[in-house]
């Protein structure tokens, strides 16, 4: 499949793709960490600021009732694009770590006393580890953490046997930004039938594959806006409407209460209850716009073009005897790890920096999953709906000229 097959000139669509970098074209291989945005969205921001800003809610004069339904239309896409029931099952947070850690303390506060277990993996970012850390330290939550196998795949078989009575919730990666592994959904099929609550990070999965939270059949969704070309300080909690009307609030403040008095509040009604204080109601339109730029587009087709562009570098990879590449699973997409010998990843990406290649170089917020890979860092390419083969040939004859000149040195 051609670039052409997505959208005609598609990378035009992005001004920072224009870049020079040392007098080379920018080859924006770091998607996995925050993706660049198109023009229509950054022009949409502006407009928003320039001709209907105000803050959202209450207000009757015209300002805030444009704001309003721009604000409350963006949740009404979103409900649609994942394919939730109610638009009252979309909460805005500032982005996907928020989300998790509301669901972590009000889920605490409703369902969970000590010793009771959360079944977390081995390879999960900082931002779905450290929420449950917190329920472990101050509330004496038990955790429990899926092994993965050698292809870089959950592996279901451990999953199944670490479930016990104790057992209350499932919160694992969608799509590894690791591996870029897809989690198989026989893991919600296992918790379900264990009577479990599952929670899944969709910050990878939210932009590479299509996403249905029903056909999931997950409890719990988060994502960040912008790894899906919106902007960044607005996340999205998805949650089943019936489970967050018996979470309690996670903050307090304006707009998510019915009435105060001097003696108590009473709260209001989803999604209200979560949004306390002025939401991020321009970030939030922006996601919208980004939306239908990627729909526009087709995330059938998104899907296949990335899934192709990911098989294609996995191939011309694994022709340099120099390259260790960290996944050889077939339910991959959009992210490839790797380390080149004995040369440390920020070296690595320093060199192709140089010339004019954009990666990513560290532990990626998985610290743990460095420890079982025996590596102190990878480097990480991720693909975006405007990288193509070319820039794929071009990144892999530059890491044989970083192989060279490290051997040099």
């Amino acid at each position: 499949m051609e670039q052409q097959d997505l959208k005609s000139n598609i990378r035009a669509d992005f001004p920072a793709l224009n870049k020079k970098i040392l007098k080379n074209d920018l080859i924006y291989f770091d998607t996995a960490a925050s993706a660049q945005k198109p023009l229509i969205v950054i022009n949409e921001l502006s407009d928003f600021y320039s001709k209907h800003y105000s803050n959202v809610s209450r207000g009757v004069h015209t300002l805030c009732v444009e704001a309003t339904f721009k604000y409350e239309d963006a949740r009404k896409k979103i409900q649609k694009f994942i394919n939730a029931k109610s638009e009252n099952e979309i909460i805005f947070t500032k982005n996907a770590t928020e989300s998790i850690n509301l669901i972590a303390q009000t889920y605490c506060k409703k369902y969970l006393k000590p010793d009771d277990e959360i079944i977390l993996s081995v390879m999960e970012h900082h931002s779905n580890l450290l929420p449950w850390f917190f329920l472990r330290d101050n509330y004496g939550i038990v955790l429990k953490f899926i092994n993965i196998d050698a292809d870089g795949n959950l592996d279901l078989e451990h999953f199944e046997s670490l479930i016990t009575k104790k057992t209350k919730l499932v919160a694992v990666t969608h799509l590894s930004n690791v591996f870029g592994t897809i989690t198989d959904n026989k893991l919600v099929e296992i918790s379900r039938a264990n009577n479990l609550h599952i929670l899944l990070d969709g910050c990878q999965s939210i932009s590479h594959i299509k996403v249905d939270v029903q056909e999931l059949d997950c409890d719990f969704y988060v994502f960040s806006g912008h790894k899906i070309y919106g902007p960044s300080g607005i996340g999205v909690l998805y949650g089943k409407e019936d489970l967050l009307d018996e979470l309690p609030p996670f903050l307090g403040g304006g707009g998510m209460i019915n009435e105060v008095s001097l003696d108590g509040a009473t709260y209001a009604s989803l999604p209200n209850k979560f949004e306390a204080g002025t939401p991020p109601l321009v970030e939030a339109y922006g996601l919208g716009v980004a939306i239908d730029y990627v729909q526009n587009i087709g995330m059938e087709k998104i899907e296949l073009y990335e899934k192709m562009l990911t098989e294609y570098a996995d191939e011309k990879m694994s022709k340099l005897d120099f390259v260790n590449t960290y996944s050889k699973s077939n339910k991959k997409t959009s992210i490839i790890s790797f380390n080149l010998d004995d040369i440390h990843a920020h070296e690595v990406a320093s060199f192709l920096d140089v010339e004019g290649i954009a990666v990513r170089a560290g532990h990626h917020c998985c610290q743990p999953l460095m420890k079982i890979l025996d590596v102190v860092a990878t480097s990480r390419i991720s693909f975006g709906v405007y990288n193509t083969k070319s820039e794929i040939d071009y990144f892999v004859d530059a890491l044989v000229k970083c192989k060279n000149f490290f051997s040099v040195k």
